[in-house]
């Protein structure tokens, strides 16, 4: 059997729920970071009757002994922490996002490139079945090219289920732009397909101040929807749609080509429907079919982890890259274009859906264009030029709406 290969999580939240898909692909858990005491609690009385060190400190948390660590601190914080990490010699595995900034993208692909450890980005969302199903149809050939995609995330929540979340007005998800969140749409066509984008015109809708889900702890943001209008290296377009808060709960994934289509999604019960035109089917194939797609041959216990068996394959990928080498899965190149759409599709919608480039930080040209641009709509950081959280403006929180949330949240944090 393989040796084990020594595991710290940065972020008790996320990060620890990754730890059963680690620990089946070969990690072995010895040490959790957190800033955030109630977490900390939680993930030390877990694991009690297991020697884990914990941390509140990041730089002392890298002292301790582990070959990698799973980055899965606040989202807008990642680039540096896996450049802290990997210039420690530990090989990272980033949660979303893979930056905040487009400087903060072009440090982490010098610094992958630098360190030589492996950088593998943890969109999940391409490994649930039916996209892998996709994949491995679209690679068949069956279906030819490219042509059209689409790829949704849509996930309206309560109030009590943003406490969960939110830890309060200056937590990331209270100002982070709708268009920001974003791989998960993206990832899925992009993995399906082999292509990256190349341009995105962004356009959002603007904060429902009608919707009383939109009080309390969803102050500041235009949460309804947005849609990123991607142009696909191989002049493909794909309509993506981040992190929505439409009442319409679910994802979807649609990838169109010149010899069929395939889709699934809201409404469908996890069937993937593959469709060819009369004049494209092959002679004893169904136009349409319709089916619930399987695990691959070797991988059903995926189904058993979390975001419906999605996680095991980011640590069985990320486990696979530091014991066999090669190219990540999902690398440092396309974990930065899939998170620049959300950026510049937020730069494009604040200019009524201009397109913008969605550089290749292969090319050291495009970096030294992109290596001092940290526009962000962080309203700790802001200053003149830099753009607020909605396209409307600022979004005043009432005294009412945030002593209701604060509540909440002081009441979540003391159960844990």
């Amino acid at each position: 059997m393989a040796e084990k290969i020594k595991l710290g999580v940065y972020g008790a939240g996320r990060g620890e729920y990754l730890v059963a898909s680690a620990e089946l692909n070969g990690f072995e858990l010895t040490a959790i970071c957190d800033y955030s005491e109630p977490l900390l609690r939680r993930a030390k009385r877990k694991y009690a009757d297991r020697k884990i060190a914990f941390y509140s400190d990041y730089d002392d948390f890298l002292s301790h002994d582990f070959d990698a660590v799973i980055v899965a601190n606040y989202a807008t914080e990642h680039a540096d922490a896996a450049i802290k990490a990997m210039a420690s010699g530990r090989h990272v595995m980033s949660e979303c996002m893979a930056m905040f900034t487009m400087a903060e993208g072009v440090r982490l692909v010098e610094a992958v490139e630098r360190y030589g450890k492996v950088y593998f980005f943890a969109e999940n969302y391409p490994f649930m079945r039916q996209n892998l199903e996709m994949a491995r149809l679209y690679q068949s050939g069956d279906l030819g090219r490219f042509l059209y995609g689409e790829g949704e995330y849509i996930h309206p929540s309560t109030v009590d289920q943003r406490v969960f979340l939110v830890s309060g007005p200056k937590h990331w998800r209270s100002w982070l732009p709708v268009t920001y969140y974003c791989t998960h749409s993206m990832g899925p066509v992009m993995l399906i397909t082999g292509t990256t984008p190349v341009q995105v015109n962004g356009l959002i809708v603007p904060h429902d101040f009608d919707d009383a889900g939109n009080g309390p702890g969803s102050i500041k943001i235009d949460d309804c929807m947005s849609i990123l209008m991607c142009t696909m290296d191989n002049g493909a377009l794909a309509k993506i749609m981040p992190c929505a808060k439409l009442k319409d709960h679910g994802n979807r994934c649609r990838i169109c080509c010149n010899k069929g289509s395939m889709e699934w999604g809201q409404g469908h019960d996890g069937i993937l429907r593959v469709h060819r035109e009369p004049f494209d089917c092959p002679e004893g194939t169904a136009r349409n079919s319709y089916y619930h797609p399987t695990w691959p041959e070797g991988f059903e216990i995926a189904g058993s982890q979390g975001h419906g068996g999605a996680d095991y394959f980011t640590t069985h990928y990320f486990a696979q890259a530091i014991r066999e080498g090669g190219k990540p899965k999902i690398d440092v190149y396309m974990a930065t274009a899939m998170t620049a759409i959300g950026i510049q599709g937020y730069k494009s919608a604040l200019q009524g859906g201009a397109p913008m480039e969605v550089p290749d930080f292969r090319k050291q040209e495009v970096r030294e264009r992109y290596r001092h641009d940290e526009w962000n709509p962080d309203p700790a950081r802001h200053r003149k030029g830099y753009p607020l959280s909605s396209i409307l403006g600022k979004i005043e929180i009432s005294e009412e709406s945030l002593a209701l949330f604060t509540a909440k949240r002081k009441a979540y944090e003391e159960g844990l």
